[in-house]
């Protein structure tokens, strides 16, 4: 288990809480559950392979530009695809939360896809933390 309190840790609640929103049909809040478990998936591998310089980019909630940065570090874990998905959760998180023009609610397929980009960058970054 990832220390208490720790990025991962939290993202293992995050994507918990999403497996079960998208069990009841609550695809919109999976959809913010997997990306806030993403957000924090990548923001443990900037914390930990990074430096100063990345101090304001860990209060973003931009998985896209914290993927970006996570490849600058070194980590090309990413077909093509998944990084297409990836590009979306920061919609997921906003426009699923927040009124206005742009305003969704998510289908189940992209809540399944979501959830099947989360699950597959926190086991990876899991496995990374165990091996530490």
């Amino acid at each position: 288990m990832a220390e208490i309190g720790s990025f991962l840790y939290i993202a293992e609640k995050d994507l918990t809480r999403a497996r079960i929103m998208h069990d009841f049909s609550d695809y919109s809040a999976a959809g913010r559950f997997c990306e806030q478990a993403v957000e924090k998936c990548l923001k443990s591998y900037i914390e930990k392979h990074g430096d100063s310089s990345d101090y304001k980019l860990m209060s973003l909630h931009k998985p896209r530009r914290l993927y970006d940065r996570c490849v600058e570090l070194g980590w090309r874990e990413l077909s093509h695809r998944d990084a297409g998905i990836l590009s979306k959760l920061s919609d997921y998180y906003y426009d699923t939360n927040y009124p206005g023009n742009s305003y969704f609610e998510l289908t189940e397929s992209q809540s399944a896809e979501a959830l099947e980009l989360a699950e597959k960058i926190y086991a990876f970054f899991k496995k990374g933390a165990t091996k530490c």
